[in-house]
């Protein structure tokens, strides 16, 4: 009987050939293979998964194989070697040479200091661990405050590769880990990810009705999704998807057509104040509410009818914050980012003798963790074991005005989760801001009502203000507060939350609204009672404890303020009378009631706490805008001409960066529309503007406090800091105060300054504007009188006023608490306003869907829209995880320079060509010494190679090939990745390398710094001792102009002076390679000195040294990373600085003690592994696009292109035009 053969599809053939023809084109097999490929792959994960954690607890950690850190993305010591054909097959031995069958080192790493470590999360808990719980390993105190300390047990994971450690205290790991769902993809600013489609999410309901409702199918639901919460204004990218929706396989038209648009609209928007039996949403959804708010006007004893009269003001609409609070924790998008347990941040790097405590997430902060400690010590509920969690609460309110021209203004409040992430609530798109309220402010018939005038208006504004958030903390909320609010949450865990109110972000004007003080007082800080004519002792001994001793207090506040509202309310006392003031005056107090102090006051909440610093408006459009002001001042006292050469200079800077440093305006001593960010980088960039302006010694005082102002800037905008950074901090804000109380004695006492002619032409036109309501509220009798002294008054609004420098102003007096404030609640970023102000975009971009009529309700309701068909779009839409690999540019690599060859070089035609130019000696004979001394020790001999002979380098077909740009990433500070783009044709051009022999001890340079005159690559074949074969490899390389420095040190008392060595100086163009990189860097001209070439005419076209500056400035302040670069050694993410000795290689494996209860630490050597990605190379861009999946090893783009190894073939010849 012949045999047969069966097919997976149970298909059965008489003929082997018929059988393997047929599973050529077998959906059947293709599924088959394509599982059993899956699941392979799946396989390889696990094990590597298990390979690269930790190990079991209790695991013995010298019997484990030595760990090392992730390595960059280059062949350490290759310098982006590229073996074409590197993973040629060796099962085929006999049609090898016995050359290509030796054995190369394949892992040669760079010393420790050197490596580029991409960025890792916190150490993350193992899931073995949870399910265990450690043992106690001893106790801390948990407040250093409390009267009664109670020890508590530690929890410790293992550090990581940058020497962090969680640290929990509490006898159990957490249940829930948010660290373990970060990807490098979250922890990186580099931009290009690409948009992945939604596909069904299988877990989701099997009724398209109830699983869309009320949308009736898909296709209404995303054309609803696509009006709705795809912006505004519709764009380009908006057409196309609208494109792609209406293209794809599961739109239908005729679903669409039936769909009753204005019901749905309505069922989306309904909210609580809906008038009848509206439908209820089945999940938590936290609608609007309207309520009446109604104050009590006082009138005092002069008026007809004294004694306080109700007032009903206006409709408030909002939320309820329990209601709030439920739907967030329902919302499956966010849970797994959650954060229900606080934990300790702390860095233990080898060259440090302790471990520091490091600061930044609010729940990572000691007053989240105080909250944690006090809860948990606390009683519980009776009979209620469930685990309390605390819902750390978070508010900013900012008034803002909804149109660019008109009336239209709106005071939304936000609320945010100090349990989720920094990072995520500063981004917009992930919608992690709620909406809480809309305040109201007084209407104009309040003016009806008082009869005109009253006394009382500004008191009856704070009233109405405090009777805002009564209506907010209500007493659900309180109930919350005091006994928690039982939730399910997403993992199917009981607990226990309690809401706790930790930070409240605002400007000073709302602050004082806030706080009930008055505004601009004798006491004018809403934290402290220093009065105003101590403001300027900021920095001092003295005026540091005042800070603690002369704290506000509550109880203090209620006995002064109820002896005064006793007066105005039953005895008719006015708000302003003298026996009043006598009560309040000294202290700055209002007669308003504090709604945080009366109902939240008794649990031991303190609001002035609560009130956070703001750098935004306190130091960049406050302290350091009035500084700037008043220097503009002195110069057009000095010499009216040299405010036009300080514009000239800011035209002349440089910019930095995708948007670090913007261009400057034609006039930046205009100040026309600037905002925030304008002023930031008049800052960084003030040193080298202001240098020379004035005469000695009035020049070096002023560069020393721009110095240290932009030097406190700096460190208060960290988004990691540690006790060593406060530290220093601390110093910096002593040296601020003095350097401020000095410039004011010195420098302001030698100009009589006035006005600026924009300041005459604001005070002109707030003069003309009041004047304007006071005659158009006089009409009739007495109007000519005021005209004419309104005309009289005009000749006097052009005059020029004096101005002197004030320091007494509460902007200069809050600098003074950053340090503290950092201490305790985290870093300024995750409280600052600019949040608020980011997210004012959002009503702002709501208002235009409105009709301008009753837009607050109306915006209620498109709020509540968005939020629903988002949560629609997470029950029914599964979005699929974005590997890293699928970025434009993988953070994974070092650099990322084109493959492209469109623009060949032919090295002898451009030698000719150059004939004559400086830069261009000695040009071959350097290149290939540059690229024999990279392949002497790169990874293709066993050990260093001695070859010396040049000529062993051939280049083939003598070209290199040209690149416009090359993109350079690097981890920064606080262990994100960023990236820096390299363009030899634009200022972005400069780049900074790490000196060979620096160490910690070293106080030098620590750096050197090149411009970057082309980017290329060649292709190179070896002929010398050792040789393979004759396959070219690719070998990428910068040519570069080297800076040489002035100073033989580098002092944190001014920037850093660098110039160009002479051309015809051997060592001033060489070649670097691109794996040497560290970052770009921000070289700003000196122009108080000249230009080289007065006459414009330089020696070297390639050099373009034609607008060559005698001297430059190295900008150590354009951005964060930047700075802590210049702070060597601390900071966390760089960890090239935190070894004494560069002769150690590799890091010791940090073993699990008995008080970690964990495992060793995640084999770093993954990382060199997975570095796969597309190239992007913008105008770089390739003919023939390689493969994502495939790996070209050693080079920037890290991935081994099979197809090229034809190409590169020796016996083939190359179309170099094509």
């Amino acid at each position: 009987m012949p045999s047969s053969y069966t097919c997976a599809c149970k298909r059965i053939f008489t003929a082997q050939n018929y059988l393997s023809h047929h599973q050529r084109s077998c959906a059947h097999t293709k599924k088959r293979l394509s599982s059993a490929i899956s699941s392979f792959r799946e396989f390889v994960g696990r094990r590597k998964k298990a390979r690269t954690s930790p190990g079991p607890a209790g695991v013995d950690p010298s019997t484990r194989e030595p760990e090392v850190a992730p390595l960059p993305a280059r062949p350490p010591s290759g310098g982006g070697i590229v073996p074409l054909d590197r993973e040629r097959s060796i099962e085929g031995g006999e049609d090898i040479s016995l050359a290509q069958r030796r054995p190369r080192r394949q892992n040669r790493q760079l010393p420790l200091r050197f490596r580029d470590v991409l960025p890792q999360p916190p150490p993350t808990v193992p899931m073995e661990v949870r399910a265990q719980p450690p043992e106690s390993v001893g106790s801390v105190v948990t407040s250093a405050q409390r009267l009664a300390a109670c020890a508590r047990t530690v929890f410790r994971t293992p550090p990581n590769v940058f020497g962090l450690v969680r640290q929990y205290f509490s006898s159990q790991p957490p249940s829930h880990d948010p660290e373990e769902y970060i990807t490098l993809a979250d922890l990186s600013f580099i931009p290009g990810s690409p948009q992945i489609p939604d596909q069904p999410n299988p877990f989701a309901a099997s009724s398209s009705e109830s699983q869309y409702y009320p949308y009736p199918n898909r296709s209404s639901f995303q054309l609803g999704e696509w009006y709705w919460n795809q912006g505004v204004q519709k764009s380009q990218s908006d057409y196309t998807n609208l494109l792609e929706i209406l293209d794809g396989n599961a739109f239908n038209v005729a679903d669409v057509t039936s769909t009753h648009w204005k019901k749905i609209n309505c069922q989306l928007g309904a909210n609580e104040y809906d008038e009848g039996d509206g439908e209820e949403w089945e999940d938590e959804d936290a609608g609007w509410k309207c309520t009446p708010v109604s104050i009590e006007v006082p009138f005092s004893r002069t008026t007809d009818t004294p004694g306080p009269r109700l007032y009903r003001a206006a409709d408030l609409y909002h939320r309820s914050l329990v209601a709030v609070i439920r739907e967030k924790l329902a919302n499956v998008r966010d849970d797994k980012l959650f954060h229900y347990e606080p934990y300790q941040l702390r860095w233990n790097p080898p060259h440090l003798d302790n471990e520091v405590l490091v600061y930044g997430d609010l729940y990572t902060s000691p007053s989240f963790h105080e909250a944690h400690s006090q809860l948990q010590e606390s009683p519980g509920e009776p009979g209620c074991d469930l685990p309390r969690v605390v819902a750390g609460m978070m508010f900013w309110s900012d008034a803002t005005q909804l149109t660019s021209f008109g009336t239209a203004k709106l005071w939304p409040t936000y609320m945010y989760f100090g349990n989720e992430s920094k990072y995520r609530r500063c981004k917009p798109s992930c919608n992690l801001s709620n909406h809480v309220a809309y305040f109201e402010t007084l209407p104009d018939s309040f003016k009806d009502f008082t009869g005109g005038t009253h006394e009382g208006a500004t008191h009856c504004h704070r009233e109405l203000f405090q009777e805002q958030w009564n209506i907010l903390l209500d007493e659900e909320f309180l109930e919350a507060y005091a006994h928690g609010i039982v939730i399910c949450c997403c993992d199917g865990i009981m607990r226990r939350f309690y809401p706790r109110i930790f930070t409240y972000s605002a400007d000073y004007p709302e602050k004082v609204l806030i706080a009930t003080v008055r505004n601009l007082g004798g006491c004018p800080c809403p934290r402290c009672l220093i009065p105003k004519d101590r403001i300027q002792n900021i920095g001092r001994p003295r005026d540091r404890q005042q800070r603690s001793t002369l704290e506000r207090s509550a109880h203090q506040r209620e006995t002064l303020v109820s002896e005064a509202r006793r007066l105005i309310y039953e005895s008719n006392y006015a708000v302003n009378s003298a026996a009043v003031e006598r009560i309040l005056k000294p202290h700055s107090w209002v007669p308003t009631s504090n709604a945080f102090v009366d109902r939240l006051g008794p649990m031991g909440f303190n609001i002035f706490h609560a009130l956070v610093v703001d750098l935004l408006h306190e130091f960049e459009i406050g302290a350091w805008k009035m500084l700037f002001i008043h220097l503009l001042r002195i110069i057009v006292a000095y010499d009216k001409s040299l405010i036009h050469r300080l514009d000239e200079r800011y035209r002349q800077t440089p910019t930095f960066g995708a948007a670090t440093i913007r261009k400057f305006s034609s006039n930046a001593s205009e100040m026309k529309r600037m905002a925030a960010r304008n002023f930031e980088d008049l800052l960084q960039c003030s040193i080298p503007v202001f240098d020379g302006l004035l005469p000695e010694p009035h020049n070096g005082i002023v560069l020393q406090l721009l110095f240290t102002m932009a030097h406190w800037h700096g460190l208060a905008k960290l988004r990691m800091h540690s006790d060593l950074t406060l530290d220093i901090m601390d110093e910096v804000t002593s040296a601020l105060g003095e350097q401020l109380r000095r410039f004011k004695a010195t420098v302001c006492a030698a100009y009589q300054t006035r006005e600026l002619r924009q300041e005459v032409e604001a005070r002109a036109r707030r003069n003309a504007k009041k004047s304007g309501k006071q005659t158009a509220g006089h009409q009739g009798k007495g109007s000519s009188r005021l005209a004419e002294q309104v005309q009289a008054g005009r000749s006097t609004q052009t005059e020029q006023r004096t101005k002197t420098f004030n320091l007494q102003t509460y902007k200069f007096h809050a600098l003074g608490d950053y340090v503290s404030t950092i201490r305790q609640y985290g870093t300024c970023d995750s409280y600052s306003t600019e949040p608020g102000e980011l997210e004012h975009r959002t009503p702002k971009s709501w208002y235009r869907r409105t009709d301008r009529k009753s837009y607050v309700k109306q915006l209620t309701r498109i709020e509540r829209r968005q939020a629903r068909i988002r949560r629609i779009r997470d029950k029914s839409v599964h979005r699929p995880h974005l590997d890293i690999s699928e970025l434009a540019t993988s953070p994974h690599a070092h650099h990322h320079i084109g493959l492209t060859q469109r623009y060949p070089v032919h090295i002898g035609s451009f030698l000719r060509s150059h004939q004559g130019d400086p830069a261009v000696t000695n040009f071959y004979p350097k290149l290939k010494a540059h690229l024999l001394r990279r392949f002497n020790t790169s990874s293709d001999f066993l050990g260093p190679s001695t070859e010396n002979n040049t000529n062993t380098i051939i280049i083939k077909d003598d070209r290199m090939y040209r690149h416009n740009i090359a993109r350079f990433n690097f981890t920064t500070y606080d262990v994100r990745r960023g990236q820096d783009v390299i363009n030899p044709r634009t200022p972005h051009c400069n780049v900074m390398v790490l000196r060979a022999d620096t160490n910690m001890r070293h106080q030098g340079h620590r750096y050197m710094y090149g411009k970057v005159i082309g980017v290329y690559h060649v292709n190179m074949i070896f002929i010398g001792r050792g040789m393979v074969d004759y396959t070219p490899r690719r070998m990428e390389f910068l040519w570069i102009r080297w800076y040489a420095p002035i100073d033989q040190d580098s002092t944190w008392e001014t920037l850093d002076l660098v110039d160009f060595p002479p051309l015809e100086d051997e060592h001033s163009f060489d070649f670097l390679d691109p794996a040497d990189v560290l970052r770009g860097c921000h070289i700003i001209p000196r122009f108080a000195s000249r230009k080289r070439h007065v006459d414009g005419l330089g020696a070297s076209a390639s050099a373009k040294d034609k607008d060559d500056w005698c001297e430059y400035f190295v900008n150590r302040f354009v951005d964060r990373d930047m700075l802590m670069r210049f702070h060597f050694g601390l900071g966390v993410g760089h960890v090239y600085s935190h070894h004494l000795a560069p002769q150690q290689d590799d890091i010791a494996p940090h073993s699990a003690s008995t008080s970690h209860v964990g495992e060793d630490d995640e084999d770093a050597s993954n990382s060199g592994e997975d570095d796969e990605g597309r190239i992007d190379d913008e105008d770089d861009d390739d003919d023939n696009p390689m493969n994502p999946d495939e790996r070209w090893y050693g080079s920037s783009q890290e991935s081994l292109v099979e197809q090229f190894e034809e190409m590169y073939a020796s016996e083939l010849e190359l179309d170099y035009e094509n």
